[in-house]
């Protein structure tokens, strides 16, 4: 019997101590504490599943941290005055950390996979026309083209997703903007094609890009709610299938996933939307081989699991009410039990 594996990054504003790790398959759903941390709230594997990344606060400082699975050993980097990067995400000898309440970017030195120094931090200014939301710059999400050298920034303030080279310092090559009060949060990325699928927050729309000449050409605009919907969303989480055939996204508000069927030019075609039977699904992830589909729900404290039809991408549920508190971030360890 396959048996499942992960952790669960949380708030731990109220019951959560920290970190949680899960494994479930097909009789049993588990999950237990894992470490002890204060606000781990986005996560993130090494490509070799050997070593943890988080973000995390200790009393008035935060920042990051990492832990080899293997031995235990845990390497933090923490600043004052500075609030909890809201994503990270790694790439060669780099982790990035995006800033969301003062407009940051980081960018870290890994040694052996270890966090280690900051390296450089770049600031961003503008603002948007929700005067609630995009009073400033809200960097949102950071991640390196796997095509290009390049990395690609979310910020949900200005309406932009920024292009910087990342070695050892961060240099602004150029951006491209979306539609004002739009809000960029995350990106998804195909590995086997030169496209890119942004999704944003305040106005629940997927934009994709084709990038194969160099420069990023829109292609499509696609909404993620059913159009009868009337009450308010917010966009959160956008992943890809392994195997790249389909695309999902979550939002809140409506309390769903949309499910996309990715066609031969890279476009995306509506397969559903599937209630997620819990209240803001703030992040959901996909198992490594595609078979199912598992939402952390941020105010009901649960997560629900969803198997996945490989051939159609449709959902079905399995599981609802999974208890676990502050659930915000999910990832799946690849190797196999």
């Amino acid at each position: 019997m396959k048996d499942y594996k992960g952790y669960i990054g949380s708030y731990t504003r109220k019951e959560s101590r920290g970190v949680r790790a899960f494994h479930f398959n097909e009789e049993e759903f588990v999950i237990e504490d894992f470490y002890e941390v204060e606000d781990p709230s986005y996560l993130a594997l090494s490509s070799d599943m050997n070593i943890l990344y988080g973000s995390m606060r200790d009393g008035s400082s935060h920042g990051v941290f990492s832990m080899n699975l293997t031995t235990g050993i845990v390497d933090k980097v923490l600043f004052e005055k500075e609030n909890t990067p809201c994503h990270i995400s790694t790439f060669e000898d780099r982790l990035l950390a995006s800033n969301y309440h003062q407009g940051l970017l980081d960018l870290y030195a890994l040694e052996e996979g270890m966090v280690r120094r900051r390296l450089d931090q770049a600031a961003h200014e503008g603002s948007g026309p929700n005067e609630k939301r995009q009073e400033g710059p809200h960097v949102h999400f950071a991640m390196k083209n796997p095509h290009q050298s390049e990395v690609l920034v979310c910020d949900l303030g200005t309406d932009k997703v920024y292009r910087y080279e990342a070695s050892d310092e961060l240099k602004k090559v150029g951006e491209l903007l979306l539609p004002n009060g739009s809000g960029p949060r995350h990106i998804a990325f195909s590995k086997k094609h030169p496209y890119l699928y942004v999704f944003t927050e305040l106005s629940s729309e997927i934009f994709v890009y084709d990038f194969k000449d160099g420069d990023y050409q829109l292609k499509q605009v696609v909404k993620t709610l059913p159009e009868d919907f009337q009450g308010e969303n917010t966009g959160a989480a956008i992943r890809l299938s392994p195997d790249e055939k389909h695309l999902y996204v979550s939002n809140r508000g409506h309390d769903s996933i949309s499910a996309f069927k990715i066609k031969e030019n890279h476009q995306l075609e509506k397969i559903g939307t599937y209630q997620t039977e819990g209240e803001h699904p703030r992040d959901f992830n996909l198992s490594p081989d595609g078979c199912f589909l598992l939402v952390a729900h941020m105010i009901t404290n649960d997560l629900s699991l969803f198997r996945i039809d490989k051939q159609n991408g449709e959902l079905t549920l399995l599981k609802k009410g999974i208890r676990t508190p502050e659930p915000i971030s999910i990832v799946f360890l690849e190797k196999e039990s």
